[in-house]
């Protein structure tokens, strides 16, 4: 339980910093005395250290304003790092509580996992990545009958609505994603790669899902009032803004580039949300729509 002790300070550090006007170190102990922890000067300076090394995270001192903050270089990393913490801190929570009664699993209903496939081959894909050695693969397309050899330089492992891919660019240059679930039988390579792309995340900052080489432009889209409160509580994508909120309609701007997860997540609003532009997505799913109407015809 110490590891889930460390976890919870450094997420509860990072969370008070990023929350508040240039905290004290006095501040940041007392916040963490509220939660009925006890740290010392010593442990704290030493947790700000692991917060450096560990998630390159730089938490700052500020003589002006006589306190700290986040480096804003280390916005993107500190968002990423709350994630992982959010994980550790519920398991944390669900683990003292099945400890004390295990007949409490009895209340908690889990998501199928899509399969234990990707759980096998998840450490040894990650090793690949940070040793940048190629690797090489057989792939079954669900359109296709037979499997394909795949060699690529795996750069990122993403997840997308509880399935993960590995992503990286094959034998072509091209970047590409694929869903760990569908690879049938895999090999590390001796050779090693260097890596063509920079940062591999910054791919899909503009779109929604996997990737998509169309370019980012204006999407807007209108959704009636009881449904928009489901998407401001959880907005498609974190270039969302909202336009237009009152009695009639949620109207929100996305700045993205379109692909078929945007379309999907369309689709599945049904009649509770319309494309306002452009108009080449609102042609897309108005002719999506028809055929599935079609389908319901005799």
């Amino acid at each position: 339980m110490s590891q889930f002790k460390t976890v919870e300070r450094l997420s509860l550090i990072l969370n008070y910093v990023n929350q508040n006007h240039y905290p004290s170190l006095s501040e940041i102990m007392k916040h963490l005395e509220d939660k009925d922890l006890q740290p010392t000067e010593r442990t704290l300076q030493r947790d700000l250290k692991t917060i450096r090394d560990l998630c390159f995270i730089e938490i700052k001192y500020d003589r002006f304003n006589n306190g700290y903050y986040i480096d804003s270089n280390s916005e993107l990393d500190f968002k990423e790092w709350m994630q992982v913490f959010e994980v550790f801190n519920r398991a944390k929570v669900i683990s003292e509580i099945l400890l004390k009664n295990p007949g409490s699993i009895e209340y908690i209903d889990f998501d199928e996992p899509v399969s234990n496939h990707e759980e096998l081959l998840f450490p040894s894909f990650l090793k690949a990545i940070i040793d940048r050695q190629k690797i090489k693969f057989q792939y079954h397309r669900y359109w296709e009958n037979e499997a394909e050899t795949i060699e690529l330089e795996p750069q990122l492992l993403k997840e997308y609505l509880n399935r993960w891919y590995i992503v990286g660019t094959n034998e072509q240059g091209e970047f590409r994603c694929y869903g760990i679930e569908r690879i049938i039988e895999f090999e590390i390579s001796a050779k090693t790669f260097r890596a063509k792309v920079k940062n591999p995340k910054s791919i899909f900052s503009d779109v929604i899902g996997l990737y998509s080489e169309n370019d980012c432009e204006k999407v807007v889209l209108s959704y009636e009032p009881f449904q928009g409160k489901y998407i401001k509580s959880q907005p498609l994508h974190s270039s969302q803004k909202i336009l237009v909120d009152n009695e009639n309609e949620l109207r929100i701007e996305l700045f993205i580039r379109p692909n078929y997860e945007l379309e999907e997540q369309i689709l599945k609003q049904g009649e509770r949300v319309k494309v306002i532009q452009p108009t080449s997505l609102r042609d897309v799913i108005k002719s999506r729509v028809k055929k599935a109407f079609e389908n319901y015809e005799p």
